[in-house]
């Protein structure tokens, strides 16, 4: 062999085995170094805890023999995990709310750096070998890299959701995906990550009986690896919503267990831990403990016990691992051991002091437990050899974590109760009776982007029951809730006196609850409307900052940005986006709403057709009602003229490009506006021209930075962008109402890696042709700016044809134009001759057609025989209404015990029938033929759209007279003629006259 090959290979074989042995001293030798990502952990030298207070925002050193609190750095909002860099002695820690990291001295806590990063930073380890840090970012679905002086050195794309972390001392690193139930393996010791598995855990069956674990993974916070490194423990929950919305039958608490076999790795479907399986067991009453929303795992050193933090029910649950076999050896034991799920649990310990147990910490003998809601640690003694040897109490407050709760006493309470399902506290009045879940089992961290998860599982037919949520509510929540949430709780969490196990306890009415009931619901209403929560309770709207309200003087007059985009202003102002969003339509809803729910229930509504109303605190009624065929926005212009502020009913210029977030919740206005960091500029806001001139100067002098306060092309580029509205939910029952985003997502205009047919709602909706998506048409977006050359219309053009007429010819003929550019018609005859077939097809929506919760879409179809006589007549107007008989394209919502909710759409309960037709779908709608008719036959048929029905139009017109409100007309989508000749006994012949006609 060649000597200098040789040599290579020598060294290439010394190198690797040098590198095995730098990661077994590493990971198997060093006490401090991180396996997986925690908020509580032990200093270099095994002498100090530091402890990631969470939402107390600070993080903590004490000593980790007496418990003494020794230093405390507050930092940021809601810091959910830190790691250790043990050569530098540096934490990096993950601000949850703040989008951020810090980079902190391990011995001072000084802040050494703060590093932005996307959305939700959780998890983090430190990856001694290769001297970095790896987050996760929640909802951004990132795995970032970060060096050890804090900078991003290299972004990973991921599954949804990655939160957890556990690194192994082979250089794997196990990500847990949290609303989806996967977990990711990625190898470290690559150049760059390198995705070599995602494991997909198993759902466990839907079984008839409500009692009975089943459902899909979901909320995996952490992962923990055995000592031994042949096993991970995953602590999750199963959602099931294939039955009505119970904790009792909806949400199981589980643990998962994986085989880490290296390039094996698979999940141990039969060792899953579930209740009523290897989570049994038996109180002195002989009825079994109720455990809730297991959190984390840690292991005895020996490796033979682990611990399960159960935060809900506040317990911890102990499995003993003495007796259970090594991973991929056959068990000798006998084979309905193996079936029955391996080690059961040994121990519950019931309700460990403090309120809501996390994160846990194994140290020699003892077990400490971090708790996040009462900011202390609890010590358990956990020495004790064998399987029945008890884990006993050692100090219920080993230590205080912080030195004072920034957050005010009711609404840590309220937060408190959120995270609760200790039937044992506030026993009279619990927020949990035997139904073993909290309102964070399904609500992650509170409301945010995850609901969208909560009804992507809904599984049920809708037909049959289309609620993802709470079931049956008395009254919707909005204003002062109190009703609501005890009613909620009584249904779904068996709490407020409707525990059936606890017959003897009052049951709370609904209606006229005890004071103390008062105050807890009252804490628990001060948590959900937190800003990172609903403030506005019945919209998810939100600002980014500490404000809950402005004034509409610190907004800008929609009318002050057509001085130089005037185009702009002028497609915007007289479009259904617009001035008009209040229409008289609009108006009789919300009036409805405010009726039938309570005034505050308004904040639904106005999410999205008069935010800065809400954001502005006007609370009352719309009063003064815009004048529908106001052209231009005069109103606007005027108010500006004279100075003075204004309330713009609409998505104004501002509030739009003012967005910065996209929640991606499911709508209902799931969206963040920024106003405080905006560039202004000198006398922007005078009404003097003079003053107004060297506004526009600056602008002029320093158009970029105008441009980019006022731009985000990444998120208007995106449908999520307009799903924020587009798409509605009911609040609390969770039924669908408007899914306009995912029917786009499953239609053929959704494909990002095909330009050519990517579609989103920009490129059909916002556009100068409606005739032709395809076909680009120049304009200024600026006056005396560049001439685009696809010009990014503002006048929202939609379905709507009635309002856009009232304001603008143009508006009126593109809406018009859009309509006729959605379906294809064509007319046949069935095989055997009996009957007329209509075909119509969606060929062009990126969305069910009709995609408005009011339009009427219906066939009119006319037979004439060979005299001209009128034979078969469907779909014709009879003084302004549609026939019951006719072939309508629509979807009708009721309750479940079937009638129709009509206008209240928020009460929908069940699905009673959706004809719309799906993107590229055909419908076929097939008439029978009269017995002995004439040939030859000629056949009209027709698509007719009308965007508002005479009913309601009558309806809206006698609540506002004085408006003068006409009748919308009807349009002909698409038109067809057809002679057939003859009649065979097998087909018809035809003989076409005039195809696909289009209506002038």
């Amino acid at each position: 062999m060649n000597i200098n090959i040789f040599s290579k290979l020598m060294f290439a074989l010394l190198l690797l085995t040098s590198q095995s042995l730098y990661a077994s001293t590493t990971y198997t030798n060093t006490s401090y170094s991180n396996t997986k990502s925690n908020s509580l952990l032990l200093s270099v030298d095994g002498s100090q805890f530091i402890s990631a207070n969470m939402d107390a925002g600070s993080v903590s050193i004490l000593d980790a023999e007496s418990g003494e609190l020794l230093t405390e750095q507050a930092l940021g909002k809601d810091l959910r995990r830190l790691a250790l860099d043990p050569i530098n002695n540096r934490l990096l820690v993950s601000d949850y709310l703040a989008d951020q990291l810090y980079l902190i001295d391990a011995k001072s806590l000084n802040l050494i750096k703060t590093i932005k990063t996307g959305y939700r930073p959780f998890g983090i380890v430190y990856d001694e070998y290769n001297k970095q840090y790896y987050v996760t970012l929640f909802e951004a679905k990132q795995l970032i890299t970060v060096s050890t002086d804090g900078e991003i050195t290299a972004t990973t794309q991921t599954a949804d959701t990655p939160r957890g972390l556990a690194l192994t001392n082979d250089g794997r690193l196990f990500v847990t995906h949290s609303m989806t139930g996967q977990v990711s393996i990625y190898n470290t010791r690559t150049p760059t990550l390198e995705l070599n598995k995602i494991i997909q855990l198993s759902d466990t069956p839907v079984h008839n009986s409500r009692a009975t674990p089943q459902g899909k993974p979901r909320v995996l916070d952490n992962i923990a690896i055995s000592p031994d490194g042949t096993q991970a423990w995953l602590p999750h929950v199963l959602w099931s919503f294939t039955q009505d919305f119970q904790f009792q039958s909806t949400v199981f608490p589980t643990i998962s267990l994986l085989d880490l076999t290296p390039g094996k790795e698979k999940e141990l479907v039969d060792k899953r831990k579930q209740l009523f399986k290897q989570i049994n067991i038996i109180e002195n009453n002989n009825t079994t403990r109720i455990v809730s929303n297991p959190h984390d795992v840690a292991f005895r050193e020996d490796g033979k016990k682990v611990f399960i933090t159960l935060s809900g029910s506040e317990d911890l649950l102990v499995f003993d691992l003495s007796r259970q076999g090594k991973i991929g050896k056959k068990s000798k034991r006998h084979r309905r051991t193996k079936l029955q799920g391996g080690v059961k649990a040994t121990q519950i310990y019931r309700h460990i002091p403090g309120s809501n147990p996390r994160s846990l910490i194994a140290k020699g003998g003892t077990l400490y437990v971090q708790n996040a809601m009462s900011h202390d640690l609890v010590s358990f003694d956990i020495s004790g050899q064998g399987p029945f040897a008890k884990v006993k109490l050692a100090d219920a407050q080993f230590a205080q974590l912080i030195s004072k709760d920034p957050i005010a006493p009711e609404l840590r309470l309220g937060k408190t109760l959120f995270n609760l399902a200790n039937s044992d506290k506030f026993e009279n009045s619990a927020m949990a009776g035997d139904f073993w879940m909290s309102c964070n089992s399904c609500h992650l961290d509170g409301f945010n982007f995850t609901n969208k998860y909560l009804l992507a599982d809904g599984t049920k037919d809708v037909k049959e029951n289309a609620m993802t949520g709470h079931i049956g509510l008395a009254s919707m929540i909005a204003g002062d809730p109190i009703e609501a949430y005890i009613d909620m709780i009584q249904k779904t969490q068996g709490g407020m006196g409707a525990d059936p196990k606890k017959p003897e306890l009052p049951q709370v009415d609904p209606k006229s609850p005890p004071a103390d009931i008062v105050r807890l619901m009252s804490a628990l209403n001060l948590y959900v409307t937190t800003k990172e929560n609903l403030p506005y309770l019945s919209t998810w709207l939100r600002f980014d900052d500490e404000r809950k309200f402005t004034h509409k003087s610190d907004w800008l007059n929609s009318a002050s940005c057509e001085s130089c985009h005037s185009t702009l202003y002028k497609q915007w102002s007289d479009s259904n986006h617009g001035m008009h969003m209040d229409s008289p339509y609009y108006r009789f809803q919300e009036n409805l709403a405010a009726e039938s729910e309570g005034e505050p229930f308004r904040n639904l509504c106005r999410g999205c057709h008069a935010p800065q109303t809400i954001l502005n605190n006007n609370t009352a009624p719309l009063t003064h009602l815009n004048n529908m065929y106001e052209k231009e926005g005069q109103s606007l212009r005027d108010a500006l003229k004279e100075g003075l502020p204004v309330d713009e009913t609409g998505t104004s210029c501002v509030f739009c490009h003012r967005i910065t977030k996209a929640e991606d919740a499911g709508g209902n206005t799931d969206l963040t506006v920024n106003l405080k960091d905006r560039a202004e500029y000198l006398f922007e806001f005078s009404s003097n021209p003079a003053l107004k001139l060297i506004a526009e100067a600056q602008i002029n002098a320093s158009p970029q930075q105008h441009k980019d306060s006022y731009s985000n092309p990444e998120l208007y580029k995106s449908s999520l962008y307009c799903a924020t509205c587009h798409n509605e939910f009911t609040p609390g029952q969770g039924a669908n109402v408007n899914n306009n985003y995912g029917e786009w997502q499953a239609s053929k205009f959704n494909a990002p890696n095909n330009p050519e047919q990517n579609k989103t709602c920009i490129d059909c909706h916002m556009r100068l042709d409606m005739t032709d998506f395809d076909k680009k048409v120049p304009g200024q977006a600026t006056d005396n700016g560049p001439i685009k050359p696809n010009l990014i219309a503002h006048n929202f053009i939609g379905g709507n044809y009635y309002f856009s007429d009232m304001r603008s010819k143009e508006h009126g003929k593109l809406s018009r134009d859009i309509l006729r550019n959605a379906l294809l018609l064509d007319v046949e005859t069935s095989a055997d001759g009996r009957n007329i077939n209509v075909k119509v097809t969606n060929h062009n929506t990126g969305h069910k057609m009709p995609g408005g919760a009011r339009r009427q879409v219906w066939v009119d179809l006319v037979v004439t025989d060979s005299k001209g006589v009128e034979r078969l007549v469907s779909g014709q107007l009879n003084d302004g209404y549609l026939p019951k008989d006719s072939r309508v394209f629509a979807k009708k919502s009721g309750y479940m015990h079937g009638e129709p909710v009509g206008l209240k759409f928020w009460r929908v309960e069940k699905i009673l029938a959706d004809t719309r037709i799906s993107p590229d779908e055909t419908r076929v709608e097939s008439f029978e033929l009269p017995a002995g008719i004439s040939y030859p036959i000629t056949v009209v048929a027709k698509i007719n759209y009308r965007s508002f029905s005479k009913p309601l139009t009558s309806k809206v017109q006698a609540a506002f007279p004085e408006q003068k409100i006409p009748f919308a007309d009807v349009i002909e989508i698409n038109k067809i003629t057809k002679v057939f000749q003859q009649q065979s006994s097998i087909h018809l012949r035809s003989a076409v006259v005039d195809t696909k006609s289009i209506a002038a």
